[in-house]
């Protein structure tokens, strides 16, 4: 494939996925734009069929299916899958029209360019120039796009529930073409106090939810963030625990019957899911117990695994080998973000997270990526792949 060609071809792929709406509905029903990702589902189908894969749509959410393209090899070379999730985060507060990508010759502009539309792109196009070069791959390799990630990873744990196993992975995710290779996880839960409702003239004779809540964030904060602070991985830091949302109350003249916080915990590598919420729950009852606070709930929203892989991974030192040969030295990170990385790996699935673009300008009001990045990560995944053989195309 000549450059002038690939160039044309990569700019076109990722103005198209970025001009797709695929806003995460956070538990709406994906009607109508920009909400869910059926559109992006049926582009990235018509996009893989065009190239010769077989095409799977696994539906994960109503309306809201995963993509599995498929690639038959040509040999024994181990299988991989190049995954990257076809969800992006909200539009709100951006100061530019999020899907009419906007291209200088050196950015293309909108919501999910950086991500993770640009790595997506790249896996697209990297994929591309193995099948232009060799006519197939030397083993079997599936591009995957799963649903959900910005909020629950809910098609990477359909994908791995459902069977679904290769011999490795690269998650595409905007690292700047380093190589991830390991991030904290995320749990996440809903908790919930009772009171009871009354005329706030009368406030003796209601129960304010509100108060109640007031020990549970007093507890978050003056005990559980000082106590994770000093539990310390050597590569991510601590963990860390943090109240984002909080909501109770119908109006200003009645006691509330309810309130309502959303916490969030960075997990680190080796922490359990389970014993996390067993500790938060044992520590609320304490409260309890003692007076503070009467009724409570807690309720488990997300839950992201941790992601570690040894710097003596396969997969590393021949991605490492591939990057080297494209003329870009190999740059080893870790990152206090979550991915699918973890989902995958818990189900043995060795991952490294890889992808251009940078975190810095991904959910941003005006997000980019910056075009020589999508191009030379389509070298080095395609480089990857072919493993002995040079990827006839040149970029700066």
């Amino acid at each position: 494939m000549k450059k002038d060609q690939f160039t044309r071809q990569t700019v076109d792929l990722l103005s198209r996925l970025v001009a797709c709406p695929s806003v995460n509905p956070n538990r709406r029903m994906p009607e109508s734009e920009p909400y869910g990702e059926a559109r992006m589902a049926d582009l990235l189908a018509q996009e893989l069929q065009s190239m010769g894969a077989e095409v799977q749509l696994q539906e994960v959410l109503p309306g809201r299916p995963n993509v599995i393209g498929f690639f038959r090899g040509s040999g024994n070379a181990p299988s991989l899958m190049l995954e990257a999730h076809s969800d992006t985060v909200s539009i709100e507060g951006m100061t530019i029209p999020p899907f009419e990508p906007g291209f200088d010759g050196q950015r293309i502009w909108g919501r999910g360019s950086c991500d993770t539309k640009g790595p997506m792109a790249s896996m697209l196009m990297g994929i591309r120039l193995v099948l232009e070069q060799a006519g197939q791959p030397p083993g079997d390799i599936y591009f995957v796009s799963t649903v959900d990630e910005e909020m629950g990873a809910e098609g990477a744990q359909a994908l791995v529930n459902g069977g679904f196993r290769v011999d490795r992975a690269i998650i595409g995710e905007p690292t700047r073409l380093a190589y991830v290779h390991a991030h904290k996880g995320a749990l996440r839960w809903k908790i919930r106090t009772s009171g009871k409702a009354g005329h706030s003239s009368q406030p003796s004779q209601g129960i304010n939810a509100i108060y109640k809540m007031a020990p549970i964030i007093h507890l978050i904060e003056g005990s559980l963030v000082p106590q994770l602070a000093e539990n310390v991985h050597p590569l991510l830091g601590p963990a860390t625990i943090s109240i984002g949302t909080i909501s109770g109350g119908n109006a200003v003249n009645i006691i509330p019957d309810a309130c309502e916080i959303e916490v969030d915990r960075r997990v680190l590598p080796g922490e359990d899911r389970e014993s996390l919420t067993q500790q938060i729950r044992s520590a609320i009852n304490d409260l309890h117990l003692r007076g503070k606070v009467d009724k409570f709930e807690i309720e488990e929203t997300n839950w992201f695994p941790p992601f570690e892989i040894g710097l003596d991974s396969p997969l590393l030192k021949e991605l490492a080998i591939a990057s080297a040969a494209c003329g870009l030295p190999p740059e080893l990170e870790t990152a206090p973000w979550a991915s699918n990385a973890g989902v995958f790996q818990s189900a043995g699935i060795p991952c490294v997270v890889f992808g251009p673009g940078s975190i810095e300008q991904a959910h941003k009001e005006v997000e980019y990526i910056e075009i020589i990045q999508v191009f030379r990560a389509a070298k080095i995944l395609a480089t990857l792949i072919l493993g002995d053989q040079v990827v006839e195309i040149d970029f700066p």
